[in-house]
């Protein structure tokens, strides 16, 4: 018998600090990641490449993800090419992702860049077709969270399941910040904007 769940979301501040505190994170701490993405982001000008503010909002948010949390619980992981930091203790792994939109009632986040296999690996579940707001109850012990940014500063952290490359839905939806709180002009991304997933191709060196 298949078990499927509804899509858990968690708005209110006290809830939504709860569930962090659980799984090894804070609010504080992801708004600063946040923070560092959406500035990098802003370091963007009509000379870079047409993707250069989505490049740099990724790398960045990568990065202060790293910086904030890497330590005795978090360390980093590169599983199945995806850059993420992962906490052996609780089995939680946690990558970042910009994202159109975020913490939008009418509206559930979508990749700015099709998301790779090895995403789609590492995500839990499948998309239940009639009901888009279920999920199948996930198998696999890991719980796989993705930081996600829009450009307005919205963001939330947020557990996918990825089919064809996009968040076909969701296990969890944890709602950060609306955007409001982020200080500081911010320089939205443009359509064209992409970043790849960065999986790597694997090329056998030929013999000698």
């Amino acid at each position: 018998m298949v078990a499927w769940i509804e899509t858990v979301v968690l708005k209110e501040r006290w809830d939504v600090d709860k569930r962090l505190t659980a799984i090894g994170l804070s609010r504080e701490g992801l708004l600063r990641v946040r923070g560092v993405a959406i500035n990098a982001a802003g370091n963007a000008t009509p000379n870079h490449c047409a993707n250069a503010a989505g490049t740099f909002g990724y790398q960045s948010g990568t990065w202060a993800l790293r910086h904030e949390y890497v330590g005795s619980a978090w360390a980093i992981d590169r599983t199945d090419g995806v850059e993420s930091i992962f906490n052996r203790e609780l089995n939680i792994r946690v990558a970042f992702s910009n994202v159109d939109v975020a913490c939008d009632d009418e509206q559930e986040p979508s990749p700015r860049s099709s998301k790779g296999s090895g995403s789609e690996r590492l995500c839990e579940g499948n998309l239940f077709e009639h009901l888009p707001r279920f999920t199948k109850l996930p198998s696999e012990k890991c719980a796989t969270f993705y930081l996600m940014t829009a450009p307005t500063g919205a963001c939330e952290l947020s557990r996918p399941v990825i089919t064809n490359g996009e968040f076909s839905s969701f296990v969890e939806r944890l709602y950060l910040s609306n955007g409001r709180d982020e200080d500081g002009a911010r320089l939205p991304l443009s359509d064209d904007d992409a970043v790849a997933d960065f999986d790597p191709v694997i090329v056998r060196k030929p013999a000698a």
